[in-house]
């Protein structure tokens, strides 16, 4: 075989080695010695034919071997992969558990492109504490057959394969991570083969991200980067895949997007990227559908078959993405709100969902037309909901924990709020309202911000910031939100039933205009759909979700106002899986499952962002009573108080 591939091998630690951090060095000082390894062997076959002896970038010859009667642990991985980086504390939970006398560990970085200083701060900032190989040429993850990146292999003193496969089980697919305890699957393993036993499973199928791909040097006729995919890239990718933004790794370079040309084929046709969730062509048009045209993907697919070639760009290489001001899309707002302290986000464990009480001291009600947010640390900032607090609501929470904010898995636990401000989730393009139309924001308010942090595999802070502008023109509407609930005394999923269905309706008593909508289920959540039918007995779609994810969430604006007369009723239906086949359950086993605000519990609720189609605020005298009239229309003088622990926004009793 060529021995190209030793040389691009360093630091796999001898049996009994001290684990420290070692670092391959550049090509010229990578030089093999000793005799190379043949081809990977199956599980429980002797997995080298011969000693594999490297040389480390500190010049000592290295053997991968496991000590007598231990075991060695080869992980492969990639600094760009964030389902990697989540597991690699676990890497460092099994060093701190083992002897080094008994244990040897390596980990091998798949990224052909991450230069030393990379891979050093990496390792750094993940606790990666055991040495690690540089697999540039890719040919070590190929003679492994490693397609995944995580991915582990444990070998016996005696040199077999005893396990190859996940590290545990805390992702069930890519983005689908389980919401129960993960199994310690290579945990297991490593005690099993230490104790002088074979483990339970030998095999278990590794989630992560493809392995980089590489291609032949003389790619065939097809598509190009330059002209053809870069482009798809910059309209719909690279808003989240590009410097310091929420995505684990950058999609600007020709060599970025090649060496996952496959991968960007399969994530866009199983419309897993970009994130957009609503079914194409259903209901009205969307403001920033981020989703791509089928011919888009044929492309991407077409320049992946043909090689991934770079090509040369022709003629304008089209609109540049406009830098921000500040940091600020919209340009500067007018008042910034922000955490009153920074918050730490440890680096393992469940995601965390906290709210932040930002007072904002106006004076006087002040006329909203844009809100944004921007993520203090993207790495770590799922998405932010904002809510109008009038009644200092929010402020007794927080003061009752010690820490920044309060714990809020979904809102305001039965807390009834003045309104919605929308929010931020990847990709979310932060824009003003229709012209002549407002956010009303009372003097005085609090806004509360709900954030949702999901742990990176580090321990991570985060400071994220409110930009709010005001109006600058004469406001003839002010947008409200009402929402169509379940009834949540008669809200139940029983345990163990996969197909659990809850629908609810909503009558609408003044003539509106619809600008924006908002689904909420919870954990359990599989398909949500809304419709509505005017009085003319037309029924009409507003939005279906077939894949609901509670942790994809987001408000969706419309293109265009939707008119809905006086008499529309809106109807939302909810498909639930309570079963435990469902990687999403939060309870093993299942439970019969109440309307609430916990973990546990679940909800089905469709806000709606509405302004009064007759309201003109400019008129001399006018008043904002829009609420008023749309519950005295709906035989309600006031919204009713929850009954139980209820999700945020105001209450509209259903019919």
């Amino acid at each position: 075989m060529n021995l190209r591939w030793v040389a691009m091998l360093a630091a796999l630690a001898v049996g009994g080695g001290a684990a420290i951090a070692l670092f391959i060095t550049p090509t010229s000082s990578r030089l093999p010695v000793g005799e190379p390894a043949v081809a990977v062997r199956p599980l429980g076959e002797p997995f080298l034919d011969g000693p594999l002896r490297l040389r480390a970038v500190t010049g000592e010859a290295l053997d991968l071997r496991a000590p007598a009667g231990g075991a060695t642990v080869v992980v492969f991985y990639s600094t760009e992969c964030p389902i990697a980086s989540a597991m690699l504390p676990e890497i460092a939970e099994i060093r701190s558990r083992t002897s080094p006398r008994s244990l040897s560990m390596a980990a091998v970085c798949v990224d052909p492109d991450a230069t030393d200083e990379e891979i050093a701060r990496h390792a750094r900032e993940y606790g990666l504490e055991v040495p690690i190989v540089h697999d540039s040429s890719g040919e070590l993850t190929g003679r492994f057959g490693v397609a995944v990146a995580p991915e582990a292999f444990v070998l016996t003193g005696a040199g077999r394969l005893a396990y190859r496969g996940r590290i545990d089980d805390r992702f069930a697919a890519r983005g689908r991570r389980r919401s129960t305890e993960p199994s310690p699957d290579l945990r297991d393993a490593v005690a099993a083969v230490l104790d002088g036993r074979e483990p339970s499973v030998a095999r278990h199928e590794p989630v992560g991200c493809p392995a980089p791909e590489r291609y032949e040097d003389s790619p065939r006729e097809g598509p190009t980067f330059a002209r053809d995919v870069e482009p798809i890239l910059r309209r719909s990718c690279q808003g989240c895949h590009g410097p310091g933004q929420s995505a684990p790794f950058p999609l600007l370079t020709h060599a970025q997007a090649a060496k996952r040309a496959n991968d960007l084929v399969a994530v866009t046709e199983e419309r897993f990227m970009p994130p957009w969730k609503p079914s194409s062509g259903v209901g009205p048009p969307l403001r920033h559908d981020r989703s791509l045209l089928p011919s888009e993907i044929e492309v991407l697919r077409a320049w992946a078959e043909a090689g991934a070639p770079e090509g040369v760009a022709e003629g304008s290489p089209g609109p540049a993405v406009p830098e921000p001001v500040d940091g600020w899309a919209l340009g500067p707002p007018d008042l910034v709100l922000e955490m009153p302290e920074e918050f730490a986000i440890p680096a393992t464990g469940d995601d965390v969902y906290r709210c932040f009480v930002l007072p904002t001291h106006l004076p006087e009600d002040r006329m909203v037309t844009a809100v944004e947010v921007r993520p203090g640390n993207p790495r770590v900032v799922h998405h932010a909901f904002n809510y109008i607090d009038v009644r200092g609501l929010g402020r007794r929470r927080d003061a009752e924990d010690p820490a920044p904010g309060y714990t809020c898995f979904s809102g305001f636990t039965g807390d009834r709020i003045f309104g919605a401000m929308g929010g931020w989730t990847p990709g979310n393009e932060p824009h003003f309202f229709e012209d002549g139309v407002g956010l009303n924001l009372p003097k005085g308010a609090d806004v509360v911000m709900q954030v949702h942090y999901h742990p990176s595999g580090k321990p991570e802070r985060d400071r994220t910031r409110l930009g709010l502008h005001f109006a600058r023109k004469p406001i003839r509407r002010s947008i409200q939100w009402v929402s169509a609930s379940a009834d949540p005394d008669g809200f139940a999923l029983p345990a163990g039933d996969p197909e659990a269905v809850v629908t609810a309706s909503l009558t609408i008593p003044m003539d509106v205009e619809l600008h924006a909508m908002t689904p909420h289920m919870h954990l359990l959540g599989r398909r949500f759909s809304a419709t509505f039918t005017p009085p003319d007995g037309r029924t009409e779609p507003l939005i279906e979700i077939d894949d609901w994810d509670f942790n994809r969430q987001d408000t969706y604006h419309l293109r265009e106002p939707l008119l809905l007369p006086a008499g529309t009723r809106i109807f939302i239906k909810g498909l639930y899986d309570n079963s435990e086949a469902n990687p999403r359950n939060p309870s093993r086993p299942p439970r019969d499952v109440p309307w609430g605000e916990g973990t546990t519990d679940d909800m089905l609720i469709l806000f709606l962002a509405l302004t009064d189609a007759t309201q003109d605020l400019t008129r001399p005298g006018a008043r904002d009573d829009f609420m008023e009239d749309f519950f005295r229309k709906a035989g309600e003088s006031d919204p009713p108080r929850p009954s139980s622990e209820r999700a945020e926004g105001r209450q509209v009793k259903t019919q």
